[in-house]
């Protein structure tokens, strides 16, 4: 590999290293989830200082020691700093939220581009007024379970097979990883609504903005937001810490 790489980076999470350093974890486009040290960032005078806080979109050029397999922070060109996080708390916690998977799921493995493409288009959405936070958080565990291969069957029941009975709730059972039908669920898993199963279905294959313009009633929302929460921690196999500052209940 090359010593000097340049690449597309957001920051997902920086921690003081030393005196003055930062150590960075970045989400880059090319080579998915690093680990990064940034010498003299915090430093006040410092040119890596505000492109090494965290959600910062940059062009990241690194020195890679391919002994130690260690990266050296050289340049950080900032594309966008996202001030709208700033704005609002539950923004913040969102934007939180998103980075811990990341760092827990290591990037997404071999589908780190698609993570790196699905968190910024996120991020950018996130900073848009007229975007409720909760929704863009819907979209992004959505999205991430597709690109992890974990997306369950919308259609039918992943136990006996029938499909769901229109205007009727599904339950998400985390041992198996699967939606059931109320026969097979009884009263185990967590209860999807009608309304939320819909809302999985018909924003799958859109567009970000266009998902991002589908609504759900208050039942069918605090729903999914369980139901998704749930089935990305299966996924991990761990818990997601963040989840109680981003109002997502666990």
């Amino acid at each position: 590999m090359e010593r000097s790489i340049s690449t597309e980076a957001i920051v997902v999470r920086r921690e003081r290293y030393g005196e003055f350093h930062k150590a960075l974890a970045l989400l880059t486009a090319e080579l998915g989830l690093i680990r990064a040290t940034a010498y003299g960032a915090f430093k006040m005078n410092s040119r890596l200082r505000l492109g090494s806080e965290p959600f910062t979109w940059c062009v990241a050029r690194l020195y890679h020691n391919p002994v130690k397999h260690t990266y050296k922070v050289m340049e950080l060109e900032v594309t966008d700093s996202f001030p709208g996080l700033q704005q609002e708390v539950g923004r913040l916690a969102a934007a939180s939220l998103w980075a811990e998977i990341v760092q827990k799921s290591f990037g997404a493995g071999e589908t780190s581009g698609g993570l790196f493409t699905l968190f910024l288009a996120c991020l950018r959405s996130l900073c848009a007024s007229a975007v409720r936070a909760h929704y863009v958080t819907l979209q992004f565990l959505w999205r991430f379970l597709a690109l992890a291969g974990y997306q369950p069957d919308t259609a039918r029941c992943d136990r006996c097979g029938q499909p769901f009975a229109p205007g009727k709730a599904v339950r998400y059972a985390p041992r198996s990883h699967s939606l059931l039908c109320a026969a097979c669920a009884g009263d185990q898993g967590i209860p999807i609504a009608a309304g939320g199963l819909r809302y999985l279905d018909a924003t799958r294959a859109l567009d970000l903005p266009a998902a991002l313009a589908v609504t759900v009633d208050e039942q069918s929302l605090q729903g999914l937001q369980k139901g998704l929460a749930a089935m990305v921690q299966s996924v991990l196999e761990g818990e997601l810490t963040s989840l109680r500052w981003a109002g997502v209940a666990r």
